[in-house]
C-alpha cells in the first residue's frame, strides 16, 4: 500500500470514530460531522485520483442519496418500515465519496446484508428495539477502506 491509502484509512478512521461512539451515548451525530466527512473524501479521491477522482466522487454521493433515499421512501411508503433515518443516507452518501463506484455498491450490500441480519435476529427474540444503523454504515465504510488500501496477503 501507498503512503496515500495510509494516509486516507488514517483520516476516514479520526472521521468515522465519533459516528461509531455517539450513538452508543444516546447522541447523534451532528450533520457537520457527516459534511466533514464528505469534504475529507472529496479531498482524498481529488488527490488519489485527479479531477476524475473527484467527479466519480461526487456522482457516488449523488447516487446514493437518489438510490438509497429513494428506496428508503418506497419501503417507508409500501410497509411503514423506517430502516434508516437521513441522517444514515448522508453518512452512506459521504462515505462514497471515499470509496468509488465499486467500493460504494459493496458499501451499499454490506448495509443490506447487516441490517436484515439483525432484524431477522430481533425477529427471533422478539424485540422492537431499532438498531443502530449509524453504526452498521460506518462499520461498513471502514470494511470497504481496508479492503480497497490493504493489500492482499
Amino acid at each position: 500500500m501507498s503512503g496515500a491509502g495510509y494516509f486516507t484509512l488514517a483520516a476516514l478512521t479520526v472521521l468515522l470514530i465519533p459516528i461509531m461512539v455517539l450513538p452508543l451515548e444516546g447522541r447523534r451525530a451532528p450533520s457537520l460531522l457527516y459534511g466533514a466527512i464528505a469534504i475529507g473524501g472529496l479531498a482524498a479521491s481529488l488527490w488519489n485520483g485527479g479531477m476524475i477522482g473527484l467527479a466519480w466522487a461526487i456522482a457516488m454521493a449523488l447516487a446514493v442519496m437518489v438510490i438509497v433515499g429513494g428506496g428508503v421512501t418506497l419501503l417507508r411508503a409500501a410497509t411503514r418500515l423506517r430502516i434508516l433515518t437521513g441522517g444514515q443516507i448522508k453518512l452512506m452518501a459521504a462515505g462514497a465519496t471515499w470509496l468509488g463506484p465499486l467500493g460504494t455498491v459493496l458499501m451499499i450490500a454490506i448495509v443490506i446484508i447487516i441490517l436484515f441480519a439483525i432484524a431477522g435476529w430481533r425477529q427471533l427474540r422478539d424485540t422492537r428495539q431499532r438498531p443502530e444503523s449509524a453504526i452498521v454504515v460506518a462499520a461498513a465504510i471502514m470494511i470497504v477502506a481496508l479492503q480497497q488500501n490493504i493489500p492482499s496477503i
